[in-house]
């Protein structure tokens, strides 16, 4: 029960933030067109864009409301058909989804991790730590291929690698009770004003 309150106030308080921020923001323009102050104008714009963004961001929790997505993932990544080349196209996914948890400022836990015999891995397992981690991640799990001229064959052929990735929520025993998800429609709202702006904030000169 706490830890479901908590996730539909950790969705409210950036909406009520972009409300505020949205009211800033329709009075700053509407100062810059009286005044007509570029510089002003300008401001505003920047502001609009990254709202834009941070709405986005907010947007895709708003559709994580499955009951596992807040959760932290486990990750596995494993080298399938394809010898080295597999091994070496599982290590760009390992090294791929270290980063991207890094940039997130999520917690990467290796769990295990095996070298390929003459490249990259064998396989790996990770536990990665924060916010909707598993919700952000299940959409990886599946066979994942690459096709491109080998680095590792002199007669410079192409060939197709395998690697396979799996991903499960952390499972605690936090008792589950349903609570009705969290409405995207205040979302919608802002976005659909956004047309507005764009005409009435002036381009970049």
């Amino acid at each position: 029960m706490l830890a479901e309150t908590k996730l539909n106030k950790d969705k409210l308080e950036p909406f009520l933030k972009f409300e505020e921020e949205f009211q800033n923001l329709t009075s700053g323009i509407e100062l810059a067109k009286e005044f007509d102050d570029l510089d002003s104008a300008r401001e505003a714009r920047n502001t609009f864009e990254k709202l834009g963004k941070d709405l986005e961001s907010f947007e895709l929790i708003t559709l994580l409301d499955s009951p596992s997505d807040s959760k932290n993932a486990y990750m596995t990544v494993q080298a399938g058909a394809g010898g080295t080349e597999a091994c070496d196209w599982a290590g760009m996914l390992y090294r791929m989804y270290n980063r991207w948890a890094e940039q997130k400022d999520f917690k990467v836990t290796v769990t295990d991790y095996q070298d390929g015999e003459e490249a990259g891995i064998s396989s790996a397992s990770l536990k990665i730590e924060g916010p909707y981690a598993y919700g952000y991640l299940k959409a990886e799990r599946g066979v994942h291929r690459l096709v491109r001229i080998s680095p590792f064959d002199s007669a410079g052929k192409r060939h197709t690698s395998f690697a396979s990735i799996d991903v499960t929520p952390e499972i605690d025993d936090t008792i589950e009770i349903d609570q009705p998800p969290f409405s995207p429609m205040y979302s919608a709202q802002i976005r659909s004003s956004r047309t507005f702006l764009e005409k009435q904030i002036p381009s970049s000169p």
